[in-house]
């Protein structure tokens, strides 16, 4: 009789979604970057373990022992078997990020830590695979404050402080209309709130008052994306994989508020408080392209080219300091030995990534750039039953910079360290008695 592990999964499932619970719902600071300011503030990595340790890699990324949710054509990769039964992933993640923050006077580092998504992936039938799961889609988290002496009124401090983000929730279905192709598409739920503040506080002595204006956006709205990959088959178990997305511009409704406040000595008094509930925010179609060439269970390498025309974004109504985005990613995996019996270190994952990128922000007539590279490995699980399973420990560490001193911008030199788990069993097995 075959022995499954999915006891422990399934409580391992009953761990995750708890965490879901207290670490979705509760608000995150996932950032602290001043350009988290701009658009729906910093676009997250939305990249699995395996492929952002190969520096974000998604297009032609494929694989029955973990997940790739950024095309969803790859679910197909998940195997139907009447003695093995169906494969079932389940992936959790989180990550600790600092950040050296430098202007040409200041300087300062800042340490964030975070969940990076949860996410399921499992056959339907032989013919349909699906996924689901949560995770970050952006974050704004800023404060920045300045003060200036002023003759009339002293010593007058200006603050900039943002908070929230937006979630996603997605529910991504694959097929294979023919053999070695693959088409998918995600319905995701894009949710949260954003807050940016301003506030003007003047000494209490002065004749002047501080003042204060609040604009809230509580964004929830629907939005769609697409994949697909071809699969070409080679001797001796070598491989190319070819892949695309495409998100559709996405319009979300939005309601917006905004409260202004004065206040002085012994008072606080409100100057204008307004709602409006048909308010909205653009998010610009974008596409991606790229492929993976390896040998099964030996090596992949691949390479992505992502871009959006976030000039064409909105932002209740306005437009931000917004341009077209470009990234070039190149990513590769190695494994020495995936079935020694002999030398675990044989069987781990290794991988590294370069991703270099054009970014959407345009300040001071400069369009900041970014880089990163990544490390990573995954180290399999083993299982008192099998002795090995598909099962594995991600480790990611990303190094990276973005911005400039120049132009009286920033400069950002930050490292990522990531841990993500990936748990694999077999499902609805057929139990055979001698």
């Amino acid at each position: 009789m075959t022995k499954p592990t999915t006891g422990f999964s399934r409580l391992l499932l009953i761990a995750m979604i708890c965490m879901l619970g207290t670490g979705i719902s509760t608000a995150q600071t996932l950032t602290t970057s001043p350009y988290s300011r701009f658009g729906i503030g910093d676009l997250l990595n939305r990249s699995t373990g395996q492929g952002q340790a190969m520096g974000g890699l998604t297009c032609g990324l494929r694989s029955n022992h973990n997940l790739n949710l950024l095309n969803p054509a790859s679910l197909s990769a998940l195997d139907v078997s009447e003695v093995r039964g169906s494969d079932f992933l389940f992936e959790v993640s989180t990550f600790e990020r600092v950040t050296n923050l430098r202007t040409e006077t200041l300087n300062r580092t800042v340490n964030n830590i975070g969940f990076s998504y949860l996410a399921l992936g499992f056959p339907v039938t032989k013919w349909w695979k699906a996924g689901v799961g949560v995770l970050p889609y952006s974050n704004v988290g800023y404060s920045i404050a300045t003060t200036e002496t002023h003759p009339q009124m002293g010593d007058v401090t200006s603050s900039f402080k943002g908070t929230g983000g937006v979630s996603q929730f997605f529910l991504s279905s694959a097929i294979s209309p023919v053999k070695y192709i693959s088409l998918g598409a995600t319905f995701s739920y894009l949710f949260g709130p954003i807050n940016h503040s301003r506030s003007l506080t003047i000494p209490k002595d002065s004749m002047y008052f501080s003042t204060q204006s609040t604009e809230t956006a509580i964004l929830g709205d629907i939005g769609m994306s697409y994949g697909a990959q071809v699969m070409i088959p080679l001797p001796k178990n070598f491989f190319i994989n070819l892949g695309g997305t495409f998100q559709a511009t996405t319009n979300l409704n939005a309601e917006s508020r905004l409260l202004v406040i004065s206040a002085g000595t012994g008072f606080v008094d409100t100057l204008l408080y307004t709602e409006d509930p048909g308010n909205s925010v653009i998010l610009p179609m974008g596409w991606a392209a790229g492929f993976t060439f390896g040998q099964k269970n030996k090596f992949t390498a691949g390479f992505d080219y992502r871009t959006q025309d976030w000039s064409k974004a909105e932002f209740l109504g306005r437009k931000d300091s917004l341009g077209n985005s470009r990234d070039f990613i190149f990513g590769f995996e190695y494994t020495p030995d995936y079935i020694s019996l002999t030398r675990y270190m044989d069987r781990v994952r290794y991988r590294a990534g370069f991703r270099y990128s054009e970014s959407y922000l345009q300040l001071n007539g400069t369009q900041l750039n970014e880089f990163g590279i990544s490390f990573g490995a995954g180290f399999p699980i083993l299982d008192r039953y099998r002795g090995g399973t598909q099962s594995s420990l991600n480790l990611i560490l990303e190094l990276g910079k973005r911005g400039t001193v120049k132009n009286e911008l920033i400069r950002e030199m930050f490292g990522n360290f990531t841990i993500q788990l990936t748990m694999h069993d077999y499902w609805f097995i057929k139990r055979k008695f001698d």
